[in-house]
């Protein structure tokens, strides 16, 4: 008989979990953002400003359309698969339908591909691209608010891939959610229930609802999990033959992100690295004396004309190839970081060299492995 079941993963099922979800609990889906443009204004959307409404693509944290950098980032995170989501995907159709050809092209049949979609602007037609394409599951987003899309849903079952609903736990939506769940119960095999969360551009919005978090130290809103709770006992109260998965805030936090930037680091670590059981990297750093972590270092980084950016990679190399001399560093304990402007190596080099090397900054960084490389915590020994 079917029942709610503790997973691994900080989260709650009935049944089994979708494939999509099993691979992104062992960090082995990379998430493919193709457009900021949405057909929808959702109140909780989470994406950020700098993503949201602009036509813009990210492979996880890199923020590229190049199909080379796509695979890259892929084959550096050892990923089996991707979730496509924006934004809303339908309104880059041509685009969505490509990358999933080329994808599938290139990594083969088994990649498993996902998609996260609205109902708004779904047809047969549509469908049908993304079936021929080999899209493998696929996600809709209803409007608890307005059943006048809902139909739409009934599409996709003409077409053989795993077909889900996948909303936020809204906590005053109880009775709207269970009459969407009644009406999907037959048509889709997986229903997942994400619990509230409150972001950066999604804060006051949800505020203006009537929502709260949970506690001073947590994202999750108020009542999202124990609304979540209710809405798994109506299921098996009503029999529906559909398996459920509520993902909680810290599955997604300490869960999905945390086993994806693992492989990441494994897979880009240099000799001088150190990977820590959080999958953050330690190293040591060399910069620029005008060019270092502090106010508006990123946004230095980012106005910086190509021109310039090559001018500094060359001081860069000439200050490697000096300090490398003078201190008799090895090839393997060395480096330039191209992206931010710096030289690389271990932090126990740089412990040494933070009162000889008086030309330039040293720290002992500790950061994450992907592509932005974002600072978790840095020591300026000078």
């Amino acid at each position: 008989m079917p029942r709610i079941k503790k997973t691994p993963f900080h989260s709650y099922s009935i049944g089994a979990l979708p494939k999509g979800c099993q691979m992104c609990t062992a960090g082995k889906k990379s998430v493919f953002f193709i457009t900021g443009l949405c057909s929808k204004d959702c109140f909780f959307c989470p994406i950020s400003d700098e993503k949201k409404n602009n036509d813009i693509i990210y492979i996880n944290e890199w923020p590229t359309g190049s199909k080379d950098d796509i695979i890259k980032e892929i084959e550096l995170c050892s990923s089996n698969g991707i979730g496509i989501t924006g934004g809303d995907p339908l309104l880059k159709l041509d685009r969505t339908i490509r990358f999933i050809r080329l994808l599938k092209r290139r990594f083969g049949m088994a990649f498993h591909i996902h998609i996260y979609l609205p109902l708004e602007l779904i047809t047969e037609n549509k469908l049908k691209k993304f079936s021929d394409a080999g899209l493998d599951e696929i996600r809709f987003h209803p409007d608890l608010d307005d059943e006048t899309h809902w139909k739409n849903l009934e599409l996709a079952t003409k077409f053989k891939w795993n077909i889900g609903v996948e909303i936020p736990v809204i906590p005053k939506k109880e009775k709207e959610t269970k009459r969407l769940i009644d009406f999907i119960a037959d048509k889709i095999q997986f229903l997942n229930l994400n619990e509230l969360e409150f972001s950066d551009t999604n804060y006051n919005r949800i505020l203006e609802q009537g929502y709260t978090a949970i506690d001073d130290i947590s994202y999750a809103v108020h009542g999202s999990a124990e609304l979540g709770k209710v809405l798994m006992d109506y299921i098996l109260e009503m029999k529906y033959a559909i398996n459920v998965h509520f993902c909680t805030a810290k599955l997604k936090d300490r869960i999905q992100l945390t086993t994806r930037i693992k492989n990441r680091a494994q897979n880009i670590a240099e000799e001088y690295d150190k990977v820590t059981k959080d999958g953050t990297i330690i190293r040591g750093a060399i910069y620029l004396k005008e060019l270092y972590p502090g106010f508006d270092y990123r946004k230095k980084l980012k106005e910086l004309s190509v021109l310039k950016k090559k001018a500094i990679i060359k001081r860069l190399e000439n200050a490697k190839k000096e300090i490398q001399e003078k201190y008799d560093i090895p090839d393997n304990l060395i480096g330039i970081d191209d992206n931010k402007l710096r030289i690389l190596t271990h932090a126990n080099i740089v412990m040494e060299l933070k009162s000889k090397v008086t030309d330039y900054k040293v720290a002992v960084v500790e950061e994450y492995p992907t592509y932005d490389m974002f600072e978790v915590e840095v020591d300026i020994l000078n």
